[in-house]
């Protein structure tokens, strides 16, 4: 009889078990990686679902971050290209004479001005409806082109009397060629609209023709609005320094409201904001949910797995490479997944 084989008399061609973490002489350095390919093959369905949901997470956080770096953009670029009004000032018309106001444009600080136009404060009530809100008449004979070049969205600049652009931003519900009356006003003049516009700087509720303000403007009331931009207006203090000089040469009291381009901002881009956080924590959210699923599928594939990490650990590979290769196989698709979400964010 044979005796069995024991460590001191084993057949010559054994090479034994090899030994855990010992790499094996002839196996390619790079067989670690060969396994997380064929992982990442060989599982379809796990790596599409791990790149979706990253990419869709990560998408959503990135517009979500976006939209709130960039909140106040819509708003300065309608700025610039509308060569909106840094301050625009109400006057008494009592106090002050359009040649009074003209002499204002030389002031200290003034880029370039527009005005002064006639203004009124008057309650419209549109074809039979009930009294409206007050609103803000203005008198310009066209759209402007210095300074508060206002934005015709629809219709036409009004030609003649008895015509009426709205603002985008008036109470009224604008409508092509309804009438808005003023019965409160001598003579109860209607107009029909013509156009709807919008100011960037909401420096009225609705525009005129000069020759139309007088029949819109009651006995001792009425004003006059001047528009300014300032070569230093980034803050409240330049625009605050910027009023004082234009009403400097101007009689005490003339000036009896005014409004800065910083507070229309601030304005606008609080309303943009509301709708951000929302954005922000779906984006959370889904980042959150995307990690335990992405857990999850790796936690089923290594349950799963249990005889094909005994093999990868039969042939040498150590417990850290075992478990190198299933993150592995979890990590490729959610760095592709990652990537493509920055670019689905960004173009959206």
């Amino acid at each position: 009889m044979h005796e069995p084989y024991g460590p001191d008399r084993r057949r010559p061609d054994h090479r034994g078990r090899p030994v855990a973490g010992r790499r094996l002489p002839g196996r390619p350095v790079s067989a670690l990686g060969k396994v997380v390919r064929s992982g990442v093959e060989r599982r379809r369905v796990q790596t599409l679902v791990i790149g979706l949901t990253t990419m869709m997470a990560v998408a959503a956080s990135v517009l979500g971050g976006s939209l709130l770096v960039v909140s106040g953009a819509p708003f300065d670029d309608a700025f610039g290209k509308q060569h909106g009004a840094h301050l625009s000032v109400q006057f008494d018309a009592d106090r002050v004479s359009p040649g009074q106001l003209s002499r204002s444009k030389g002031a200290a600080g003034v880029s370039s001005t527009a005005g002064p136009f006639r203004t009124a404060t008057v309650t419209p009530r549109s074809d039979g409806a009930g009294p409206g809100w007050p609103m803000t008449v203005v008198g310009r004979g066209d759209r402007g082109h210095d300074v508060d070049k206002v934005a015709l969205l629809e219709g036409r600049w009004p030609t003649r009397p008895g015509e009426i652009v709205l603002s985008a931003d008036s109470s009224l519900l604008a409508t092509m060629g309804m009438k808005v009356a003023f019965p409160d006003l001598s003579g109860g003049p209607a107009l029909t609209v013509v156009g709807v516009a919008r100011s960037v700087t909401r420096t009225a509720d609705a525009w005129v023709v000069p020759a139309q303000m007088p029949a819109l403007t009651a006995p001792g009331s009425g004003g006059y609005q001047m528009l300014y931009r300032f070569t230093d207006a980034g803050t409240a203090a330049q625009i605050g320094a910027g009023g004082k000089a234009v009403t400097a040469s101007l009689p005490r009291g003339a000036a009896v409201g005014e409004q800065s381009w910083l507070t229309v901002r601030k304005s606008a881009e609080r309303d943009t904001a509301v709708y951000v956080p929302f954005l922000v924590a779906f984006g959370a959210l889904g980042l959150v949910m995307s990690v335990l699923i992405v857990g999850n599928v790796v936690a089923s594939a290594v349950g799963t797995g249990t005889r094909r990490i005994g093999i990868l650990k039969a042939v040498g590979f150590t417990p850290a490479q075992v478990v190198r290769a299933y993150v592995g196989q979890a990590l490729i698709p959610a760095a592709v997944g990652t990537a493509l979400g920055v670019l689905a964010g960004h173009l959206l």
